[in-house]
């Protein structure tokens, strides 16, 4: 008989079932790691053709979905889902031209309030070169059980 998992695996298993919505699936979304000490998550998203403007590179837009995702998964995760996590501001650089592939994501969580938390993410293309960074401000709104 194997024993129930717990400790930060556990946790990591609760996130990645937590549904994300249509927006995460639309971009590939797959949480992978967490990290409670650092505050820290990471996140791959699919560079897929369907998110591409003419030019064959992926639409801004989209790659700032993937760094809103990744840092909202920040806060969620972080929280164990005791929030749900409101956008407030989010500034975003766009650093280079994202093509097709598998892309990694890490986002921190740099400090939580009562009803605020500020986080930040990197955005980094499938040969791993930086592509995107965001920084941004959430509303925490408690989560009610169900």
């Amino acid at each position: 008989m194997t024993a129930p998992l717990s400790g930060p695996a556990a946790l990591l298993r609760r996130q990645q079932q937590h549904d994300r919505g249509p927006a995460a699936r639309l971009l590939g979304h797959q949480l992978t790691a967490m990290d409670t000490a650092l505050g820290t998550v990471e996140v791959e998203f699919l560079a897929a053709p369907h998110l591409f403007n003419p030019l064959g590179m992926m639409q801004g837009g989209f790659t700032a979905a993937m760094l809103d995702q990744a840092m909202v998964d920040a806060v969620t995760a972080l929280t164990d889902l005791q929030y749900h996590v409101v956008m407030q501001a989010m500034q975003c650089n766009f650093l280079a031209a994202i093509g097709p592939g598998r892309l990694l994501c890490r986002a921190s969580m740099l400090r939580q309030g009562r009803s605020t938390a500020f986080v930040e993410a990197r955005l980094f293309e499938s040969a791993g070169e930086l592509a995107a960074t965001a920084t941004a401000v959430t509303a925490l709104q408690p989560a009610i059980p169900h």
